[in-house]
C-alpha cells in the first residue's frame, strides 16, 4: 500500500531521480573539472560552452581524481540523454514531460576563486551559468501519478547504486494507469541503458571519497600549512585577517544575489596573495601526492568507476545523436 507521499516531498523525490547516475561521476567537495590530470599542479584553462559572455575562461585545477569523474562538458552531456530516455519513458504513460535544466558549474572551486577576474566582477558568489535560468524556473509540480513512473517510489543512490524506498512508501509502484513501472521506475530505466546493464552498483563512493579526504588531508601537510602562512600574511598587508582562504570565503554572505563592494574587494585581495605566493601550485601539488597514493590503493575500484563514466558517455552521445 503506498501512502499519500507529502507535497514537500516531490522536490527531493524528483530532483533525487534526475541526479542519480550523475553524481557517480562529479566531484562532491569541490566542482568537476574539464581537465586532462597529469599532477603537474598548475590550473589550466578549459573552455566552457560560453565562457565568451564571461569575457574570460575559468580555470580549472589539474588533480588526478578528476580523471575518475565526468567533466562539466561530459556531465551535461549525459543529463542531456538522460533527459531525453525520461522524457520518452514517461509519455509510455500519456505524461509530456518537462524537468529542470541542471546548472552545469563553470569554474573550480576547490581552493575558493582562483581567477582574479572572477573575484573582481563576482566576488565569491558564483559565476553565472548557461542554464542559470532554466534551473531557476524549474518545473511544474509533478503529479503523484508522475511521480510513481518516474521513481516507482524509489531513489537510487548515487555513491552505491543501489535503490531505497521513497518517503512516503511503503513498497515499490508496480503499475501506472494500468502499465506497468520498470523497477526504480522511467529515471532508474534511464540509467540502465546509459551504463548498458541491470546492476547499477557502481564504485563512484569511492572516488567520491577519495575526492574528499585528499582535500581535508592536503590541508594538514607542511607544505600547505606553510603557504596558508605566506597568504595570510599577504592578507594582513591588505588589511584582512584571515588565516586561510577557506575562512576567507566564510566571512562572504552568498545568499544576498550579488557581491557588494566589500566583498569583490576581499575576494580580489585573496587572489592576489594566491598569485604572489603560488598557493594553488603548492596546494595542488600536495593534494596531488595524496590522491595517487589512494587512487593506488583502490585501484581497482577506481579503475571500475572510470570505465563506468566512459560507458555513461559514450553511451548518452549516442541517444543525444539519436534523439537530434
Amino acid at each position: 500500500m503506498r501512502r499519500p507521499l507529502p507535497r514537500a516531498t516531490y522536490s527531493v523525490v524528483l530532483m533525487s531521480a534526475l541526479a542519480a547516475g550523475l553524481i557517480s561521476g562529479c566531484s562532491t567537495s569541490g566542482t568537476p573539472s574539464d581537465a586532462e590530470p597529469s599532477g603537474s599542479g598548475k590550473a589550466q584553462a578549459s573552455a566552457p560552452a560560453s565562457a565568451e559572455s564571461l569575457g574570460f575562461t575559468p580555470r580549472r585545477l589539474d588533480l588526478p581524481v578528476y580523471d575518475y569523474q565526468l567533466s562539466p562538458a561530459q556531465y551535461a552531456k549525459v543529463a542531456e540523454a538522460k533527459q531525453v530516455l525520461v522524457t520518452a519513458c514517461m509519455k509510455r504513460y500519456g505524461f509530456s514531460w518537462s524537468a529542470p535544466t541542471p546548472a552545469i558549474p563553470r569554474q573550480d572551486r576547490r581552493y575558493g576563486v582562483i581567477d582574479l577576474r572572477a573575484a573582481q566582477r563576482y566576488g565569491y558568489h558564483l559565476l553565472p551559468t548557461d542554464s542559470s535560468v532554466a534551473a531557476e524556473s524549474g518545473a511544474a509540480t509533478p503529479s503523484k501519478e508522475e511521480m510513481a513512473a518516474l521513481t516507482a517510489g524509489q531513489l537510487l543512490d548515487g555513491d552505491t547504486g543501489e535503490s531505497r524506498l521513497a518517503a512516503g512508501y511503503d513498497s515499490p509502484v508496480k503499475r501506472v494507469r494500468g502499465k506497468a513501472v520498470p523497477p526504480g521506475g522511467c529515471a532508474q530505466e534511464a540509467e540502465r541503458k546509459l551504463l548498458g546493464r541491470d546492476d547499477l552498483r557502481s564504485e563512484a563512493g569511492v572516488v567520491s571519497r577519495i575526492n574528499t579526504e585528499s582535500f581535508s588531508s592536503s590541508m594538514s601537510t607542511p607544505a600547505v600549512k606553510t603557504v596558508f602562512a605566506k597568504w595570510s600574511s599577504c592578507m594582513k598587508k591588505a588589511g584582512y585577517g584571515f588565516p586561510d582562504p577557506l575562512k576567507s570565503i566564510g566571512s562572504a554572505d552568498l545568499n544576498v544575489p550579488a557581491a557588494p563592494k566589500a566583498e569583490t574587494e576581499l575576494a580580489t585581495a585573496d587572489v592576489k596573495c594566491k598569485e604572489s605566493v603560488d598557493l594553488v601550485a603548492v596546494w595542488s601539488r600536495a593534494e596531488t601526492s595524496i590522491q595517487r597514493g589512494m587512487i593506488k590503493k583502490k585501484a581497482s575500484a577506481t579503475a571500475a568507476q572510470r570505465a563506468d563514466n566512459a560507458t555513461r558517455l559514450r553511451n548518452a552521445t549516442e541517444v543525444v545523436k539519436k534523439s537530434g
